[in-house]
């Protein structure tokens, strides 16, 4: 036995020895990471999409179990997984047998001869938490049929070839095939062969969900990380209702009283999977008490809601789509949008405001779409489903059906939000407190996705920031003066508001104010700390006693106006109220008063008076509670800026309610500001590396142009002759060296702009324009889509052979803009990104000065220096266009850093790990042959993988 086990090592041995040597001699290879060969008999065609790959349900389900190993925060993570070659399910119709093709040893394997698997590991692909302190991988190999014993040495590879037993004729049932890991010992689904930073991200938001802590993800873009999340959270979902579900199953054995029994049927609901895998164990640990007893019964947690938040409703559909290719589509699902995308009627007005105006009991007109007939007919899963909503949809399915049913969808959504498992929205509907209450989102004790993160910090202090316009204060007290007149009986809770807001209106009106340099309309105060400003209020009777009174009366009148809403749509009489207008007027005041009397947060604000033109001035004058007769004009106006200084004034209370906060991003380096900015401790931090091969991108600084002339791009330096000329010869040198897309990021318009008049001025610009068709990114976002249009029809047009010349297309854009955030570019449509300096922002602007001295002062509290904080939203700008140009496994591109800045250790270390760790130093000019060189590399890759598929 012993011979036969040396005979068996040896020839798997020397397999590997070979299948080595024949890697080392070709001249290409594939990218094993992101596709799997699969190949059809009769046809003879293979493909490479793992999606693609097809299993019949008729045969025992099989595990397609696969291994990793090292620290998701190493480096060398991808290279490890580069050795590795895939493992592939396919189906051979004629023949009905399922076959596997062998896994070679990995390199790095082969001489760790004493090294053996235990025998006690788990068959899944092993993404272990059994060490709280750590979050490392652990791996066991192994692959093969789920009820098939494994038999004999641990280190064999069984490959397995079964009859299904099936009739030649039938046809096979096509489903997407599903991976599972064992991770963080959950067994979790995904329709693909997880990368490694796949992993990481599962494994870190199953942590975070079982712990009830807050994560920070940083997975570059192209890596999977949507699906990652949301396999990893939906995976813990039915783990943790599994476990509910055997607490309610153990309730009801103890004969508890029904009410209770109901109130877990509740929980429970929606026809969630159980997980055999629940031990009584997990169920004390998620109930908190032990399960035998009645008292812990009663404390059984409610099953969370999962509350996936993007940047923009078009996203959603994006993380749509990934879910549809997950296998959890029994979760149900709801979508949350603006009515502007969900709203049915036909007209030209803003939707928003047209809605208000059809519920405002005042104008009592109603909504054909939103009745006691009609408002549950979509209003439920199964009444949705009836009527051909699928159980995975996107909106424009939602408010096709409700066109045809004649129900508003906006509404329906709602109510389906109410009952579903998960929720996909803006993220701006989670952190606004005013959109959650108009939303009716209870967050509690749920768990909240933030998607595309890396922008919360000022998105968190926009939030927390409230401007207060001259012309909307008068319009609200006059309003409650007629409504004094109108309801004799109320007339204390409206002379009470209308006084306050007077107050606050005298207030802006005699507060001298100074002209802005280089602006010269508008004019500002001072800015005010919160405490200067609380000593101004008490002067203009606007103390905390007087804002007390405000407060009580205030919601007074907000609960008047939500009970007349009610009784309208009860076809009940309903006495005169506050309009919506002024009901965002009370609402906010309400919160920005708060702020300010509060010991807390007094001192994270800061104020000014400002005026400036506005095209939309609308005072009304005459004696009427309802603002609708006044006309917009163009008029200067002041306003009240109340600005947040410290975004944990809004994310600190919602990581307090929630269970669990996962941040992700694309680009979230640095970390350093989020726990001390957001007031937010996030116990599980990612900084996975990218799943495209290092030789597949070409990362440098370009220090210097073509004449040796030194590139600074600060703005002193932007100023010059020499600077423009010299970095219009390196754009040259790029747009002749590389086909295709290419993206260019400047700090500002104006830089942009400076430059393209030097350039028209000399000759590059002709020079650029003979091989690239150049476009500008607008400043009107609305103007954005035509240019995009124009630029990939470009690109599509010459992307076989140049046209007349050109041989792709150049975008001019900007840092923080649409193209650098907002806007996916595949394949040839950027195959560079060329930044141009450190996009600081500008000191002088008031806000960023306050904010840098904010930080400064209170450098107490944990946070960074005001310095340490500027250069973060720089670098943070700046790596976020850095990823526009890799966006999945086989893509390849160009990053060129122009700035000599870029060859100092400290800012190195402050661009992503993707790019540090595929950095090539450079020391002398020779970008154009480099280039060229780089770009036929990719090309014969790209042949070759064409012809080995």
């Amino acid at each position: 036995m012993i011979v036969i086990y040396c005979a068996i090592f040896a020839v798997l041995l020397g397999y590997g020895f070979i299948k080595l040597l024949i890697l080392q001699l070709l001249p290409t290879t594939t990218n094993n990471k992101s596709s799997l060969t699969s190949c059809n008999s009769q046809g003879g065609k293979c493909q490479s999409d793992i999606r693609s790959q097809i299993y019949s349900p008729t045969v025992s389900e099989y595990n397609l179990y696969k291994y990793i190993s090292s620290d998701e925060t190493d480096s060398s993570f991808d290279d490890k997984m580069d050795d590795e070659l895939p493992m592939t399910a396919v189906i051979n119709k004629n023949k009905r047998t399922l076959s596997s093709t062998v896994p070679t040893v990995r390199k790095s394997a082969l001489f760790k001869w004493n090294e053996q698997p235990s025998p006690h590991k788990s068959s899944y692909s092993v993404f272990d938490d059994s060490d709280d302190s750590s979050d490392e991988f652990t791996y066991s190999p192994s692959w093969y049929p789920k009820n098939k014993k494994r038999k004999g040495n641990h280190n064999e590879i069984p490959i397995s070839k079964i009859d299904m037993n099936q009739k030649e004729e039938s046809p096979l049932p096509q489903i997407n095939l599903q991976y599972k890991y064992l991770i963080a010992g959950l067994t979790v689904k995904i329709p693909v062969k997880a990368y490694p930073c796949q992993m990481a991200v599962m494994h870190k938001v199953i942590q975070g969900c079982n712990k009830e802590e807050n994560c920070l993800l940083e997975s570059p873009t192209g890596s999977g990380k949507t699906l990652a999340l949301l396999c990893g959270v939906l995976a813990w979902h039915d783990h943790y209702t599994a476990a509910i579900q055997k607490q309610l199953d153990a309730a009801r054995t103890q004969n508890l009283p029904t009410d209770t029994a109901e109130l877990f049927d509740t929980n429970a609901k929606g026809g969630h999977e159980s997980c055999s895998g629940t031990s009584v164990t997990d169920i004390e640990h998620y109930a908190g008490e032990s399960s035998s007893s009645s008292t812990a019964i009663k404390k059984i947690p409610h099953i969370p809601k999962i509350y996936y938040g993007t940047r923009t409703h078009k996203q959603i559909e994006q993380v749509v789509k990934e879910l549809r290719k997950t296998d959890y589509k029994h979760k149900k699902m709801a979508i949350l949008s603006s009515r502007e995308h969900t709203c049915i009627q036909e007209t030209t007005k803003n939707k928003t405001e047209l809605c208000n105006e059809m519920f405002d009991p005042n104008k009592r007109k109603g909504c054909p779409f939103y009745s006691d007939s009609n408002k549950k007919t979509l209003s439920s899963f199964s009444a949705a489903e009836s009527r051909g909503l699928g159980s995975i949809w996107d909106i424009e399915e939602l408010v096709a059906i409700g066109k045809n049913e004649e129900t508003c969808p906006y509404f329906a959504a709602r109510s389906l939000a109410d009952i579903a498992d998960i929720v996909f929205c803006p993220y701006n509907y989670i952190i606004d407190p005013y959109i959650r209450e108009t939303m009716q989102l209870d967050l509690h004790n749920q768990v909240i996705i933030l998607d595309e993160a890396h922008n919360i910090e000022d998105i968190c202090r926009d939030v927390a920031s409230v401007n207060f316009r001259y012309d909307s204060l008068q319009n609200a007290a006059l309003e409650c003066e007629a409504l004094t007149k109108q309801r004799a009986s109320d007339f204390d809770t409206y002379n009470t508001i209308k006084s306050y807001i007077q107050n606050l209106s005298s207030f802006l009106e005699i507060t001298s104010l100074e002209p802005i340099p280089g602006k010269l309309e508008d004019q500002s105060s001072p800015y005010w700390t919160g405490s200067e400003l609380l000593e101004l209020f008490n002067l203009h009777g606007l103390c905390q006693a007087a804002y007390s009174d405000f407060f009580v009366a205030a919601k007074t009148a907000i609960a008047d106006c939500n009970r007349a809403k009610e009784n309208l749509r009860a076809q009940k009489s309903v006495k005169p109220i506050i309009s919506s207008s002024t009901k965002v007027v009370i609402e906010q005041l309400m919160f920005a008063m708060r702020m300010i009397n509060s010991k807390e947060h007094v001192n994270d604000y800061r104020a000014c008076i400002f005026q400036t033109k506005v095209k939309d001035f609308n005072l009304v004058t005459d004696d009427t509670w309802y603002p609708a007769r006044g006309s917009p004009r163009i008029q200067n106006v002041r306003m009240l800026k109340l600005l947040c200084m410290n975004p944990g004034v809004i994310f600190a209370p919602l990581s307090e309610s929630a269970r669990s906060i996962i941040l992700a991003s694309g680009t979230l380096t640095p970390t350093a500001t989020f726990e001390s900015e957001l007031r937010t401790k996030f116990p599980h931090v990612l900084n996975a590396a990218h799943v495209i091969p290092k030789d597949h991108v070409y990362a440098t600084c370009v220090s210097s142009g073509p004449n040796n002339l030194p590139l600074k791009a600060t703005y002193n330096c932007t100023q010059t002759w020499s600077f423009q000329d010299e970095l219009g010869r390196v754009l040259l040198d790029v747009c002749e060296s590389v086909p295709h897309g290419i993206l260019c990021f400047f700090s500002s318009y104006s830089m942009m702009n400076m430059q393209l008049e030097r350039w028209q001025s000399n000759n590059v610009w002709n020079k650029i324009t003979r091989v690239k068709k150049v476009f500008t990114e607008p400043r009107l976002a609305r103007q954005l889509t035509s240019v995009m249009t124009e630029y990939r029809k470009t690109i599509e047009e010459t992307s076989h052979e140049p046209q007349a010349g050109i041989t792709g297309a150049l975008l001019l854009a900007v840092f923080r803009g649409k193209v650098a955030e907002g806007i996916d570019f595949r394949d040839n449509e950027a195959r560079c990104v060329i930044t141009v300096g450190i996009p600081y922002a500008v000191l002088k602007d008031p806000v960023v000065a306050t904010k840098v001295k904010y930080n400064d002062k209170n450098a107490s509290k944990n946070l960074l220096s005001g310095s340490d904080w500027y250069t973060i939203q720089a670098f943070r700008a700046l790596n976020q266009a850095l990823g526009r140009c890799l966006r999945h496994a086989n893509d390849w591109g160009a990053v060129l850093l122009v700035d000599e800045r870029f060859l100092l250790s400290q800012n190195e270390r402050k661009l992503p790990k993707w790019v540090q760790t595929m950095w090539v130093k450079r020391s002398v000019y020779n970008l154009r042959e480099e280039l060229r060189d780089f770009v036929a590399r990719q090309k014969m890759r790209d042949v070759a993988n064409k012809l080995n598929t």
